[in-house]
């Protein structure tokens, strides 16, 4: 779940709901009711209750937005089956027949059980499996592109800069999530 569109929508009901307290409703009543003109009374308790529909709709909408969010992260029990069904057989054909102990534990790990098992106690698939593999294969694509002889000369130009200053090579290596060779 996005923490942020969750905390919003934690926030946004709990206005809601603080509009609609049974104290502050009958309170507005009362005001309302105060008022020694008839038409102005009516004119009072449309208005609550055209708030009050207004926070409805409101609650609701968040309620489908929470809804959206769990559902988002989810993987349905045909999900679960087709993965199992299909991604064994992918995984057979691509490794080696000397991994086939580690093809016979990945059996066990991708079962239908274990993946229900692991969803029931809150792990999260597609932020955990499907965001890597999204974002490797966009490396994957993405190093494939071919790239001009300016990219390719302004690129080793910036890369020999670097090079020259010991502090821009440290900070090079660190975001590059590389370990810099001992001198």
């Amino acid at each position: 779940m996005d923490n942020q569109i969750v905390a919003q929508l934690g926030a946004d009901l709990i206005a809601a709901t603080a509009r609609n307290g049974a104290s502050i409703i009958s309170d507005k009543i009362r005001t309302a009711k105060t008022n020694k003109e008839y038409k102005e009374t009516i004119s009072e308790l449309e208005e609550i209750i055209y708030d009050l529909l207004n926070d409805k709709a409101e609650i609701q909408r968040i309620a489908q937005a929470y809804e959206q969010e769990l559902v988002a992260q989810k993987i349905t029990e045909d999900d679960i089956k087709y993965i199992t069904d299909n991604l064994i057989p992918i995984l057979s054909s691509l490794l080696p027949k000397e991994n086939r102990e580690q093809l016979e534990q990945l059996k066990k790990l991708l079962s239908v059980e274990t993946l229900t098992i692991m969803q029931l106690i809150g792990f999260n698939y597609k932020q955990a499996i499907g965001e890597p593999l999204t974002l490797l294969l966009r490396k994957i694509i993405e190093s494939k592109i071919p790239m001009d002889s300016k990219t390719n000369v302004d690129y080793a130009l910036a890369i020999a800069n670097i090079a020259k200053d010991k502090e821009a090579t440290k900070r090079f290596y660190q975001l590059t999530n590389q370990k810099m060779p001992e001198d």
